[in-house]
């Protein structure tokens, strides 16, 4: 698995583009990528969220592990000052996870290493924007995850 985190981490250099959502989650994920005892996923979560619907993914977490979830927008698209968040959710709808970005960032990270149990979690990721023209507007984003 250690290929696929310098696939990755390589790519996030060379092939995204500095304002792409990859490039901006995967900067926030490279102080992770140099530690041999982290695994990042090759696949990730590529879509567009809007700030009236967010989006919600399910993942598999284990007992024990330490996961970080890396959630990146394209910057230019954003509507300025607007604010990422992640949620994690456990099987009986309790949120045990939450991260919120600076307003105006266009990444954000969330260490989650609380899972009580091994099983199906419930990730959401949402934008706020403040009031405006572009309130509403998709921005294409990424949600990269790993653990050790």
């Amino acid at each position: 698995m250690f290929l696929a985190v310098i696939t990755v981490a390589a790519r996030a250099e060379e092939g995204f583009p500095a304002d792409s959502p990859e490039h901006q989650a995967l900067t926030l994920a490279s102080p992770f990528l140099g530690d041999e005892a982290f695994t990042l996923r090759q696949d990730y979560w590529s879509g567009a969220i809007s700030p009236s619907t967010g989006r919600a993914v399910k993942l598999q977490f284990f007992k024990r592990n330490v996961y970080q979830l890396f959630f990146g927008a394209a910057p230019a698209d954003l509507a300025p000052k607007s604010k990422l968040f992640l949620h994690v959710y456990d099987a009986e709808n309790e949120e045990v996870a939450k991260a919120e970005g600076e307003p105006g960032a266009s990444a954000i990270a969330l260490e989650f290493d609380n899972a009580l149990a091994s099983g199906i979690y419930l990730v959401l990721m949402r934008i706020e924007s403040p009031p405006g023209p572009f309130a509403s507007a998709e921005v294409p984003a990424v949600m990269f995850y790993g653990w050790k």
